[in-house]
């Protein structure tokens, strides 16, 4: 699941954006999640929290361009030099429960982890980079997390102009 959720979310066209870096390191099995922030978010404050709960990752985070433009998704990576495990996803779910996400179900380093917030839903999963997409993302990258957002869309999507 893990592998196919990083396939997807490598292979989008991506308007690169790094994260600056973070040393903390908190568990977020060590604390039960908060309630779901009464506070509708939008694609930049989703965008925001991502940035924010992957900056330990050293190649930063991509975000996806939606070729519909919608207002209601939004998908990046996180890449890493190392394959990243349990404790790195236990570190992106604890920050974001700091920025008022709650988790559904278990945090599954596994397969894949779902938050939600704000009248948003997410899915994340870790895991290495396939190696059919291996010259489509950064050079260094070993591993990565993926975070695909999506709320409801209020309007239709417009194609996006070729």
């Amino acid at each position: 699941m893990a592998a196919s959720l990083l396939a997807t979310a490598c292979t989008a066209s991506a308007d690169p954006a790094s994260a600056p870096r973070s040393p903390s390191v908190a568990s977020a099995a060590a604390s039960p999640s908060p309630a779901p922030s009464p506070k509708e978010k939008t694609r930049d404050d989703v965008i925001s929290d991502f940035r924010y709960a992957t900056e330990a990752f050293d190649l930063g985070l991509t975000v996806a361009k939606d070729p519909w433009k919608r207002e209601c998704v939004a998908d990046s990576t996180a890449f890493s030099r190392t394959e990243p495990g349990k404790k790195d996803l236990l570190r992106v779910v604890s920050r974001l429960k700091e920025r008022g996400w709650r988790v559904r179900g278990d945090v599954d380093a596994d397969g894949a982890t779902f938050l939600e917030s704000g009248g948003w839903d997410v899915i994340t999963g870790v895991g290495p980079i396939p190696g059919d997409i291996k010259d489509r993302v950064p050079s260094s990258a070993s591993g990565a997390l993926a975070l695909s957002a999506m709320s409801k869309c209020t309007k239709p999507p417009s194609p996006s102009p070729r």
